[in-house]
């Protein structure tokens, strides 16, 4: 076994079709739309669902929490699946039950069906990013794999940004359970295409499931195995999620709490409030795109991946965390927007280096796996960086001081994390360590 980075002597040599590769990458853009569609339409039917079920703002927050219990738990389970069973029957799977749990909310919207029915959503969620970091992966080389990334990232904002006024139609039309009708049959649509469009491809080694997709590409591609001890405690892996951690802690505080902020700190309208949010996505979009561009153009021209993905991504998000806390010096108007949209737009570019950096140091058997511990790792601030944003609001005063306390923590933060992340990462660097472990099988 070589320590270059080469195809393996005797790791056969895959052919792929290019059209077949954007066919499902395009499917799972798709997926990403939808995917966050299911996750935004409880925000966007929350008022008259409240109204309807009698149920008060504790009572919605559970509902809203409902979608995390299981959340990190199936991503970690469904990762470990990936490396025996092929990628497009899991997702075949995990859309079925997050597309039933809709359907059954229309027809019996009730707040204890609701509630149940939202942490199964959470159970067939979960692995989603996982999963289709892990699906495209299997298409792409490595050099080519930041762009087909970057557009799933590209599809969870579009998501949103789609949902919302197709959403608010049907709920003004038709009633708020209908939307969750819309939403199901979203799901059911996705899983025709998929059906004849899905596809594992060639860059995945050799599986139980689908023994006659095999090696391509490198060593990595092959039938090898790393003990997963050494590739968590690995530093790129450990600078990878604490880059991720810094970037998932931003876009849970732009979610839960800057509408918020913007109304009770800044004095903005309702409909100023939601303009600028939408600003920051569209920025994130941009700069996902951005970032893509740049890192495919630098890879295919030799450049490091520790200078065109790790030090790109931590970059990013060393500086969010700084404009992030920037926010704080400045009033509403033109600037203020225009750091908002940096802050908490620069640094989400690390959702699509992250997985495509621990794509190039962990074997193709078990990449399903290490992508679905990151998964899980990478989303928990979900849970909790609200709840602490709030907490720290509430004890310095719920005005522009406990907000303006809250931010600059939260921007030190994230500037840590791309810190970290500069210090860290070296794909290169740690593939060629890991290969001194590897175990043919």
């Amino acid at each position: 076994m070589t320590t270059q980075l080469q195809l393996s002597s005797n790791a056969p040599t895959a052919t792929r079709s290019s059209t077949r590769a954007w066919a499902v990458s395009t499917m799972l853009v798709f997926l990403a739309l939808v995917n966050w569609a299911d996750k935004a339409i409880l925000g966007l039917v929350a008022v008259p669902m409240m109204k309807d079920l009698g149920i008060g703002p504790g009572e919605y927050g559970t509902l809203a929490g409902a979608v995390y219990f299981l959340f990190a738990a199936s991503a970690v389970a469904a990762g470990f699946l990936a490396n025996r069973v092929p990628v497009k029957w899991l997702l075949i799977g995990m859309v079925t039950i997050w597309s039933l749990s809709q359907f059954a909310i229309w027809l019996a919207p009730t707040f204890v069906l609701i509630f149940l029915c939202r942490i199964v959503l959470g159970l067939g969620e979960g692995p989603s990013a996982g999963l289709s970091f892990h699906a495209a992966a299997k298409w792409f080389r490595n050099e080519e794999r930041n762009l087909p990334v970057a557009l799933q990232n590209v599809g969870s904002f579009g998501g949103i940004a789609v949902a919302a006024p197709g959403l608010t139609y049907i709920v003004n039309h038709w009633g708020w359970h209908w939307a969750f009708f819309a939403v199901g049959m979203a799901g059911l649509v996705w899983l025709a295409a998929w059906a004849f469009i899905g596809k594992d491809g060639p860059y995945g080694g050799q599986t139980k499931g689908d023994p006659d997709v095999v090696a391509a590409d490198s060593v990595f591609d092959g039938s090898i195995r790393i003990p997963y001890r050494k590739i968590l405690g690995c530093r790129s892996f450990i600078g990878c999620v604490c880059v991720g951690l810094s970037a998932y802690w931003s876009l849970a505080i732009l979610s839960a709490w800057m509408p918020a902020y913007l109304r009770n700190a800044q004095g903005y309208s309702a409909t100023g409030a939601a303009n600028v949010v939408m600003a920051i996505s569209l920025t994130a979009i941009a700069f996902l795109i951005l970032e893509a561009v740049a890192t495919n153009y630098l890879m295919k021209r030799g450049v490091s991946s520790r200078v065109a993905r790790g030090m790109m991504a931590s970059t990013s998000t060393a500086i969010a965390g700084v404009f992030v806390a920037l926010v704080t010096l400045t009033t509403p108007g033109a600037a203020q927007i225009f750091v908002l949209c940096i802050g908490f737009g620069l640094g989400l570019v690390a959702f699509t280096t992250g997985a495509v950096s621990i794509s190039e140091f962990v074997p193709a058997l078990q990449r399903g796996a290490v992508l679905g511990i990151y998964v899980a790792i990478l989303t928990s601030p979900g849970v909790y960086a609200p709840m602490i944003f709030g907490w720290i609001v509430s004890a310095a005063g719920a005005g522009d001081r406990g907000y303006t306390i809250a931010l600059l923590i939260s921007g030190a933060l994230v500037c840590v994390g791309g810190i970290a992340g500069l210090v860290l990462i070296d794909p290169r660097r740690d593939a060629l360590k890991m290969m001194t472990f590897a175990e043919q099988v």
